[in-house]
């Protein structure tokens, strides 16, 4: 649409509604008064005058931020919002993710809110870069999401991230105590019939806000096979099938979900009730993790993505 067909009676008319609604600051149904017109056709007006070029928007410094990007991407992906940090060195960005993820769950929480973590470097950034705020919503709880590993680093261990996390936001934790996986299928199915953990998986299911790390194959084969005990040939079935993994629940390049031959060992949130969470963010980055990332946008694991500039111009 272009105004060059208009009249220069009607045009200017045009010029006026949008002087008295975008400088003046007058309202619709000011202006169809004071113009002597419905309010239905100043809407009108409004909002063709930036079709029609009358009105041109500048956002000072939007070239400084990745909000068009964002926006695209939460647009092709349904997600209620995604923040971009810019690409530098891979421990720089691990940083840049964490004080991304730290300052967006600041601006989201309430009180009584439950947060879930799970383990990994990012969601550990969030916390070792954390920045403080001057006060924090009451009654927070936060709580884990799978049991725990042997990590290289401890502090990158779910329930470690609870207590750290718990202490900055003085909030009060909830520990499942207990190992992501178990020995045996009987084994897990007594320790989760134990009242303690029954109790704590009410306060794991009850959960307002996930912030979850996302597996690759690698990655998982590293930190976490080994505790699986696999045979050779799951081992290579599996790998070539996994694409991505999130709370332990893996799944294929197309997001469907992979149940692995050692489901019915480990300790972690359902999928069905980690779905029901209703604020889900991802936090991931780096050239290994874009096709576990795409394959967790495919499949709706999460609803909420933080990860790097490189990697969402990939995605759009």
């Amino acid at each position: 649409m272009n105004n060059t067909n208009m009249s220069v009676e009607l045009l200017n008319e045009y010029r006026r509604v949008a002087y008295y609604y975008y400088k003046e600051g007058l309202t619709q149904e000011v202006i169809a008064k004071r113009m002597k017109m419905s309010r239905q056709r100043v809407n009108r007006i409004v909002s063709a005058c930036i079709e029609l070029g009358i009105v041109k928007i500048s956002i000072e410094g939007l070239d400084k931020c990745n909000l068009e990007l964002e926006t695209k991407l939460e647009q092709k992906y349904n997600l209620r919002e995604v923040r971009v940090v810019d690409n530098i060195s891979d421990e720089k960005m691990t940083q840049e993710l964490g004080i991304a993820a730290g300052n967006y769950l600041k601006s989201i929480i309430r009180p009584n809110d439950i947060i879930g973590v799970t383990r990994g470097r990012t969601t550990a950034a969030m916390v070792d870069y954390w920045i403080p705020a001057a006060s924090y919503p009451k009654d927070i709880t936060v709580t884990q999401l799978i049991g725990s590993g042997k990590e290289e680093d401890s502090n990158m261990g779910a329930d470690r991230i609870v207590y750290r996390l718990a202490e900055k936001m003085e909030a009060k934790e909830s520990i499942l105590y207990a190992p992501v996986i178990l020995h045996s299928e009987s084994l897990r199915e007594s320790f989760i019939n134990d009242p303690y953990y029954t109790n704590a998986y009410e306060i794991v299911k009850s959960s307002t806000i996930a912030v979850v790390g996302i597996g690759t194959a690698h990655s998982q084969w590293k930190h976490m096979v080994p505790l699986y005990d696999l045979k050779d040939e799951d081992q290579a079935r599996w790998a070539a099938e996994v694409a991505g993994e999130v709370c332990t629940h893996f799944f294929d390049k197309e997001g469907n979900e992979v149940v692995p031959p050692f489901a019915n060992r480990i300790i972690a949130i359902t999928l069905e009730d980690y779905r029901k969470i209703p604020v889900r963010i991802g936090v991931a980055g780096g050239m290994d993790k874009v096709e576990a990332i795409r394959a967790t946008l495919k499949g709706g694991y999460i609803n909420v993505l933080i990860t790097d500039l490189q990697i969402a111009e990939l995605l759009k």
